[in-house]
């Protein structure tokens, strides 16, 4: 795996008596916790040895580990048979942005009045946070952008549509950690403004809201990628 001598953080600790699925997604985890974070960097190589080393466990839940991240297509396999970690191109990742759009769009909408006032608080409570912390990482900044998105999905009442708008919100995430600092604050106040949305009971405003945070988003990517291959 293609890292610093001293390796990555491992942010997690191997549960205790785990089963091999427990390990498995402990190694899933913790290898996106490392995409998301920027310390595994596209095309870097991944290597079933050196991560079951650096994780402490066998190589078996490491390979199923893999076999997910492939699915999900968060890493490929080159000619060689050799994995990396993917590097989508803009066309696709316009077009995983445009579905995100769609399904959170409607998401948006069937959550409206079913957003409790906890769960608006607890989300607002974090936005908040973020907003007042001194020095805020990748993985603070996912977490809130977790809980806001996933807030919302989870209460359109659709297990199926939750877990797709985070499968491609994991797809998506990976080009913008550390990448658009300047939307952060912009972000917190569509996130704010989302939230509370959406524990109203105006479907129309949330699918509004939603949409036009994810164009800013959208655009903002867009704009880096094409800075970078410029």
């Amino acid at each position: 795996m293609t890292l610093p001598e001293s390796g990555p953080v491992v942010r997690r600790k191997p549960p205790e008596a785990a089963t091999e699925g427990h390990l498995s997604e402990f190694a899933y985890n913790n290898l996106l916790d490392l995409m998301l974070a920027g310390e595994l960097k596209p095309g870097a190589a991944l290597q079933e040895r050196k991560i079951a080393q650096m994780l402490d466990i066998s190589r078996t839940p490491v390979r199923e580990a893999l076999f997910r991240l492939e699915a999900e297509a968060l890493i490929v396999r080159r000619p060689e048979r050799q994995l990396v970690v993917a590097d989508i191109g803009l066309e696709n990742y316009v077009r995983l942005l445009d579905l995100r759009r769609i399904l959170e769009v409607e998401a948006a909408g069937r959550a409206t009045g079913h957003v409790s006032a906890e769960t608006c608080a607890e989300v607002e409570a974090a936005i908040d946070a973020l907003l007042n912390a001194n020095h805020v990482t990748s993985a603070q900044h996912w977490a809130v952008d977790d809980l806001v998105h996933q807030s919302i999905a989870d209460a359109a009442g659709n297990p199926m549509l939750a877990q797709s708008i985070l499968d491609l919100r994991r797809r998506t995430h990976i080009f913008n950690t550390n990448r658009i600092s300047h939307r952060m604050e912009p972000g917190c106040a569509e996130h704010r403004a989302m939230i509370r949305a959406t524990a109203g009971n105006d479907p129309e405003l949330s699918q509004r809201l939603m949409g036009e945070h994810l164009d800013h988003v959208r655009d903002a990517i867009v704009d880096y990628l094409l800075g970078i291959r410029r």
